[in-house]
C-alpha cells in the first residue's frame, strides 16, 4: 500500500476520478476542488499493491509569516478521506485500517511542515498511528439526524423553541423558497459572517455557491419577508446525506424563525430526496452547538489530529493567534 499525490497529468488520475464517481465522493470530486486555488488544494490517491485505486484524501495548504500550513480544505467536513476495505474478517479489516492510518500519519509527517491541523470522517475511529507519531487527538462534535422518522416525528423531536419560532415565522407571512440564486446567498452569508468577524476565505464561498447552487448536488433556501431576504441555507448531497454548509441572516432585518425555517425545509428537502442523514457538522462554539442540538439530531464524535513544531507553536500562543 502506498500513497501518491494525483493531478491532472499523473497516470492515476482518470482511475482516481472514476473511483472518487463511483462511490459518490462529493468532496472529492473535481467540481468541488476546483473552487480552491489550484496551487493549495492537494489530491491524494491511496494504492494497493497492484497499483489499483483503492481511496483517496485531500488537504489545503497556505503560507503565514514565512510557515507552511496544512488543514482540512476550508468548508469541507474533513479530509474526505475514503477507502475500501477488501477483509472479511473482524481481524482483518482492523489491520487494514490501521495500515491505512499508519501510512496517512506517515505521508503528513513526511511533509516536514511545521503546523498541520486536520478533520478525519466521522468512520475513522483510530487515530493511534497518529498519536505515536506526536500528535494530538481530539474529540470534536457533530449532530446527525436520521431521516428515516416520519415528517410528524422529526417535527415532535425538534426542540419547543425551535417549533415556536417555525409557527411564528409562518404566522408573520415570512416565505420560504428554494433557489438557486447564488448571488443572493452569498450575500446573506457574508453579512453572517462579517457580522461575526469570521468572514475568511470569501473568494472560495463564492466559488462552491457558483459552481454549485444550480448543480443536483446541492440545494438551497431562502427566506422573503415582505419580498426581503432575510435568512438563507446551503447544503450539499454527500452519498448517503445532506450536509450543512452555509448559512446566513439580514440583520437590519432579521426574523428570529427565518434561519430555522429555511433549516427545517433544508432536512424536509434531504429526506425528499431519500438521504439517509442530515448532517449539521456541528460546532465547538457554545451557542452553535445549542442551537444545532436543538433540530434533534444524535451528538456524534469525530477525530481530529494536529501537530505543530515548538517553535511555531511558541509564536502562536505569544500572538494569542489560531491561523484557522
Amino acid at each position: 500500500m502506498k500513497i501518491e499525490p494525483v493531478d491532472k497529468d499523473s497516470v492515476h488520475f482518470l482511475r482516481l476520478q472514476e473511483f472518487i464517481g463511483r462511490h459518490q465522493l462529493v468532496f472529492n470530486l473535481a467540481e468541488w476542488l476546483n473552487n480552491y486555488p489550484q496551487n493549495q488544494i492537494s489530491q491524494c490517491a491511496i494504492l494497493n499493491n497492484n497499483n489499483d485505486v483503492i481511496g483517496c484524501f485531500t488537504y489545503f495548504t497556505f503560507k503565514k509569516s514565512l510557515f507552511k500550513f496544512i488543514i482540512t480544505p476550508p468548508f469541507s467536513p474533513d479530509i474526505g478521506l475514503y477507502y475500501v476495505n477488501p477483509s472479511e474478517s473482524t481481524v482483518g479489516k482492523n489491520s487494514f485500517n490501521k495500515e491505512i492510518v499508519q501510512n496517512l500519519a506517515l505521508y503528513f509527517d513526511n511533509l516536514n511542515v511545521p503546523y498541520i491541523n486536520i478533520n478525519l470522517p466521522k468512520e475513522i475511529t483510530d487515530t493511534q498511528p497518529f498519536t505515536w507519531k506526536g500528535y494530538l487527538s481530539r474529540n470534536r462534535y457533530s449532530y446527525l439526524l436520521d431521516l428515516s422518522a416520519t415528517k410528524e416525528a422529526l417535527w415532535d423531536n425538534l426542540a419547543t423553541e425551535k417549533r415556536k419560532s417555525i409557527n411564528r415565522a409562518s404566522k408573520d407571512g415570512l416565505v420560504i423558497k428554494e433557489t438557486t440564486d447564488c448571488e443572493l446567498v452569498y450575500s446573506l452569508i457574508i453579512q453572517s459572517l462579517e457580522r461575526n468577524f469570521i468572514a475568511k476565505n470569501t473568494s472560495i464561498i463564492k466559488n462552491i455557491l457558483q459552481s454549485l447552487s444550480s448543480k443536483t448536488r446541492s440545494f438551497s433556501f431562502v427566506a422573503y419577508q415582505d419580498g426581503l431576504a432575510v435568512g438563507a441555507t446551503f447544503c450539499m448531497v454527500s452519498k448517503f446525506k445532506a450536509v450543512y454548509i452555509f448559512g446566513g441572516f439580514n440583520f437590519e432585518n432579521k426574523h428570529h424563525g427565518a434561519g430555522v425555517t429555511c433549516m427545517w425545509n433544508s432536512i424536509l428537502k434531504a429526506k425528499a430526496l431519500g438521504l439517509n442523514y442530515f448532517d449539521f457538522e456541528g460546532s465547538m462554539n457554545p451557542a452553535i452547538e445549542r442551537y444545532f442540538r436543538e433540530f434533534g439530531g444524535e451528538l456524534t464524535p469525530y477525530f481530529n489530529v494536529q501537530k505543530i513544531k515548538p517553535v511555531l507553536n511558541t509564536l502562536l500562543k505569544l500572538k494569542n493567534h489560531n491561523p484557522i
